[in-house]
């Protein structure tokens, strides 16, 4: 193993909520020293962008002297005792909680520390930078489907054949999850804006729908038939969309509908015969944690055995024969936006997610 840099560069929350480059130790760190057994360490090669990343550096639930970012791939340079499905010299991607409560780790750096749990292995063709898209989104919609609704896993013997709602399927975690919900043998209905749905399709959607219309539920009622839908994901939980998707599951079986945000206890209540669940990939880390600063939750070391396994068993096989920038049959990226600039530049970045200047597509850096 080569030795580790007494210091690294790391993007660092500052208290006016600017972001700022600065150096910290790294090789003399506790945990670097006395790496966990569940951890890796990766030298990181690209980032990925996601709404909590902003969220949690330039906008409210930002913490001053923490280091940002949560989605990251590079090279593995050290691994903890108990980690089997990874070695040193393997080219890896996963995510941590970033800007939160780390002062000394996180994915906008050099070098960052992982749970090992919600990392997995790169394919050879596979670039850092659609891997780095991959954390967060992706195992958002596993922790949906696999470890709340219990839906088959890919490649099942025994696949379901029931229908499901994802609200916002064009979101980084709709446009995995209509993919995963596919390899499962679901039929997948979505709502987009119109611009969205022939690549949705192509994903494997069955129907889309425009969720601007103002007779969407009609239109889902008339598609689902009879036996209706009895899952739901919403990946976008605002105006009233989680609502919908409760209206929408079906009247003689209700149904499950799980949120990435949390919502009302009004919507939750709204039928007696549709349960409705907040998820947050971060428990999938196995420790209690704070989100947002008001948030608690508390450690669910299921959701990190589920998430080890399936980035053990079930990774490997749904990235197989990935070609760099067509993906292979069965899963794709989102369109990557290459933003330039290295880690001088994320804040950027983190702006235009803030501002909403992004439609469909997965804003990456190249990191080294």
């Amino acid at each position: 193993m080569a030795s580790l840099p007494e210091t690294i560069e790391a993007l660092q929350i500052q208290p006016d909520k600017t972001l700022k480059v600065i150096e910290i130790p790294f090789a003399s760190q506790d945990l670097v020293k006395n790496l966990p057994e569940d951890q890796i360490i990766i030298r990181v090669r690209a980032v990925g962008l996601n709404p909590t990343d902003w969220k949690h550096a330039i906008g409210p639930f930002g913490k001053p002297g923490t280091i940002a970012g949560c989605d990251a791939a590079g090279d593995v340079v050290k691994i903890g005792s108990a980690v089997k499905h990874l070695q040193v010299g393997n080219r890896a991607s996963g995510f941590t909680f970033g800007g939160s409560f780390q002062t000394n780790n996180g994915a906008y750096s050099e070098y960052v520390r992982f749970v090992a749990a919600v990392c997995f292995k790169l394919p050879k063709s596979m670039t850092y930078e659609e891997a780095a898209s991959f954390p967060v989104p992706h195992l958002t919609a596993v922790q949906a489907f696999y470890m709340r609704l219990n839906i088959p896993k890919p490649f099942s013997p025994n696949p379901s054949r029931e229908s499901i709602l994802i609200w916002g399927g064009s979101t980084a975690v709709g446009h995995h999850a209509v993919q995963l919900a596919v390899l499962s043998g679901l039929k997948v209905f979505v709502t987009a804006s119109v611009a969205a749905h022939e690549e949705l399709k192509a994903l494997g959607a069955e129907a889309c729908f425009d969720y601007k219309a103002t007779d969407v539920m009609k239109q889902i009622q008339a598609a689902t038939g009879e036996e209706g839908i009895i899952y739901g994901l919403d990946t976008v939980c605002e105006n009233g969309s989680t609502d919908a998707c409760v209206d929408a599951m079906s009247a003689s079986r209700g149904g499950n509908i799980i949120t990435a945000l949390p919502v009302s206890e009004a919507t939750k209540n709204r039928r007696k015969d549709v349960h409705v669940e907040f998820i947050l990939v971060l428990t999938e880390i196995g420790s209690a944690l704070t989100f947002g600063g008001f948030l608690k939750l508390p450690a669910m070391p299921q959701d990190k055995a589920a998430a080890l396994e399936y980035v053990s068993k079930y990774m490997p096989r749904i990235l197989e024969n990935w070609k760099e920038g067509q993906g292979n049959p069965r899963f794709n990226t989102q369109c990557l936006r290459h933003m330039q600039g290295g880690l001088e530049q994320i804040q950027e970045g983190l702006e235009i997610m803030r501002d909403g200047k992004y439609s469909r597509e997965k804003l990456v850096y190249t990191v080294a």
